[in-house]
């Protein structure tokens, strides 16, 4: 196997729309649309905060992400980002986490599955619009959350 020194990786973890959406008709797209586009960035996120950490291994980087991009883990990083959003960014991710449900939604429950799916839209939603600080922020509370609930399963 050859070895990567990941240290000499320039640039950064972040990737960036080129031309930001106007976040009016953004925030108008449906939440499962937003959602689809969220779902894809933030694990992509992810995968490169992954990547550039040091694990390298294919079967090491799916199982780390696989606990970070759950229904049940997204909704609690949701909990935690909704209750420091200011209150027009709340409206629009309640709206979001209200939206109809399939009638399938995974392992969580249906409030998780609706906790993810607003947070995802958040993602998307950032994203499309450009707000990449805001961005990066979630993402590294993502992997901050999971790295303290880790701790605690452990103990």
């Amino acid at each position: 196997m050859v070895e990567v020194n990941k240290a000499l990786f320039s640039g950064s973890d972040e990737f960036f729309i080129r031309q930001e959406w106007n976040a009016a008709e953004v925030s108008r797209l449906p939440a499962r649309t937003l959602a689809y586009v969220g779902d894809a960035v933030y694990e992509l996120g992810l995968r490169m905060r992954h990547i550039r950490s040091g694990i390298d291994n294919a079967g090491r980087l799916h199982d780390s992400l696989v606990g970070l991009v759950s229904s049940t883990a997204q909704a609690k990083v949701f909990e935690v980002i909704f209750a420091e959003l200011p209150e027009n960014d709340r409206e629009l991710v309640k709206t979001w986490r209200n939206a109809k449900m399939p009638s399938r939604y995974g392992s969580g429950t249906k409030g998780e599955y609706a906790r993810a799916t607003a947070l995802e839209a958040w993602a998307g939603y950032l994203f499309l619009t450009g707000q990449n600080e805001r961005l990066q922020k979630l993402l590294s509370l993502a992997v901050c959350i999971n790295e303290k609930e880790g701790q605690g399963n452990n103990e």
